[in-house]
Formats: C-alpha cells, structure tokens, sequence
C-alpha cells in the first residue's frame, strides 16, 4: 500500500465509523477538513511518530479511569485561555461516544 492510499484509507474509515462523508482533495484547501459529519469537521493526520510523553500521559489517565467512564487530556500552554485548550481521547472512545450521538440523531 502506498503512503498515498494508506492515508486515503484512514480518512474513508473515519468517515464511516463517524457516519460523515470524505471530502476529496482535489479542489480542496489545506486547511479543510477531510471529512464532514452531521456534528465535526474532520483533519485526519498520519504521523509516523507522534511524541513519548503524549502516550504516556494517555496511557496513565486510560489505565486510571473507571471503565464506565472515559479517560481524556486537556493540554494548554502557561498563559492560554482555558476555552483554547485541546482535549484528546482516544479514537475508539470518541467513536462511541459519537456512536451514540448518531443513534439520537437518527432517532428523530
């Protein structure tokens, strides 16, 4: 599989496991999203690495949660609005937890 394809792939299963649609590149700007839900507009990235100290943090905070709830991240740097923070979870919890926000939806 080509790097090409391979990220291609990623955003076609994120798509669907969101219930959205991928938005082709052609015609696209940089900073659109690659894929558009009822709810998100998506930018899936493929890194090779993403840092140590990332996994770490979310491997503690997983492996401290209660299974009947979900383990997130909040990161900011000193001095940024608390509103601009990010907050990151794990792919598998936020697809079911917005699993969830598509069963409602199609429920109207």
């Amino acid at each position: 599989m080509t790097v090409r394809s391979t990220w291609k792939a990623r955003e076609r299963k994120i798509a669907g496991d969101l219930g959205g649609d991928r938005i082709p590149v052609s015609g696209k700007r940089k900073d659109e999203p690659d894929v558009v839900t009822p709810l998100f507009c998506v930018q899936a990235k493929l890194r090779k690495s993403l840092p140590v100290w990332l996994w770490q943090w979310m491997s503690g905070i997983v492996g401290s949660t209660p299974i009947e709830k979900v383990g997130i991240l909040v990161l900011m740097k000193p001095g940024q609005e608390q509103k601009d923070a990010l907050v990151v979870l794990r792919y598998g919890d936020f697809v079911d937890l917005c699993g969830s926000l598509r069963r409602e939806e199609e429920g109207r």
